[in-house]
């Protein structure tokens, strides 16, 4: 058992993360920190990740929270999610809301709850439940939203670009400096498009509004 002990703490400390747990068995929450924090983990309360690399997968019973330069999950969770880092790619199940803080991100999967995404570039595939803020320079919506949208483009000198190419099923609003709205994209409800110019869709139930040198996080 010493031994086993020993070439655990050696493990532990040449890749420089550290893990732990706390709580009765039907809460039990875990942390994984360090340089690299990777692994699947079976939680019945909530889970944390921290470090340069990180990569979780599993059953979350509770809340995810992941931090890094570089993060990656397939988790499924059960509360909420918040994912924070440079890179973010989350291809898991969250029951609650979502919030996401990433230069860029990719968002496949499932989220049954409301789905907040800020970053340069945003690309989402997933099947959004709730309501969906994206605010960043180059987003791409190309799932499955169940409810209407508010997408917020921003940039250095414009108010970036948006693409839709998903399906709508209550419309919402949109605003960026450039909207495409792809042959792929199906809109129900009403959806108001505010750009430079009028984007290439000929459906009665898209509005259109001139952006007339505004900034969309001012409308």
């Amino acid at each position: 058992m010493r031994i086993i002990s020993g070439l655990a703490a050696s493990a532990l400390a040449l890749c420089g993360c550290s893990y732990s747990s706390h709580g009765p068995a039907e809460n039990r929450s875990v942390e994984r920190e360090g340089m690299v924090a990777t692994g699947d983990v079976d939680a019945t309360g909530s889970a944390e990740y921290a470090g340069m690399i990180v990569a979780s997968g599993g059953d979350i019973g509770r809340n995810l929270d992941l931090a890094g330069a570089s993060v990656t999950s397939s988790a499924r969770v059960g509360g909420n999610l918040s994912a924070a880092g440079a890179r973010v790619r989350f291809t898991g199940t969250v029951a609650g809301n979502t919030e996401i803080e990433a230069a860029t991100a990719y968002l496949g999967g499932r989220y049954d709850g409301n789905l907040t995404a800020m970053g340069a570039r945003i690309v989402i595939e997933g099947d959004v439940g709730g309501r969906l803020l994206a605010h960043g320079a180059h987003i791409r919506l190309a799932g499955r939203f169940a409810e209407p949208v508010q997408v917020i483009g921003e940039g250095n000198r414009t108010s970036g670009r948006a693409i839709i190419s998903g399906e709508l099923a209550a419309g919402g609003q949109v605003c960026a400096s450039r909207v495409e709205i792809r042959d792929s994209a199906r809109i129900s409800g009403n959806l108001t498009v505010i750009a430079d110019e009028r984007p290439n869709a000929s459906a009665t139930n898209v509005t259109y509004v001139d952006l007339a040198g505004r900034d969309c996080d001012r409308i």
